[in-house]
């Protein structure tokens, strides 16, 4: 999924790297104080891109580097944020089927969330 919403956001002359990089920052933080921080500016440009494929690029990232994450601590932290970002997509829903059909990724964070426990 993460592919080919990536593709997706290109195709409609959005650049995902930036907020790629800041995930990246993010998992390579130290203390959750210093994620929290740098969290602060990924949600800043996470919000500036579409949902070309009902699903939120920035809840995709911020789930990708987390799994290269060796502080639990933070670890949970991005997973706890990409479930909010992931349920926040699935709330804009405008039908029942698209809502349900959004509330895949948000189980499927839930799940990986549920295993650093």
């Amino acid at each position: 999924m993460y592919l080919h919403t990536r593709k997706a956001i290109i195709q409609a002359g959005f650049d995902p790297e930036v907020v790629e990089a800041i995930a990246a920052s993010i998992s390579a933080s130290e203390s959750l104080s210093c994620a929290k921080e740098i969290f602060r500016l990924f949600i800043v440009e996470a919000e500036k891109l579409p949902w070309p494929q009902d699903t939120d690029f920035g809840a995709l990232a911020l789930q990708s580097k987390s799994a290269q994450v060796s502080n639990l601590e933070v670890k949970r932290f991005m997973l706890n944020e990409a479930i909010l970002r992931a349920q926040w997509c699935a709330t804009c829903a405008t039908s029942g089927g698209e809502g349900l059909a959004r509330m895949v990724h948000v189980n499927e964070l839930k799940a990986e969330l549920d295993k650093c426990n």
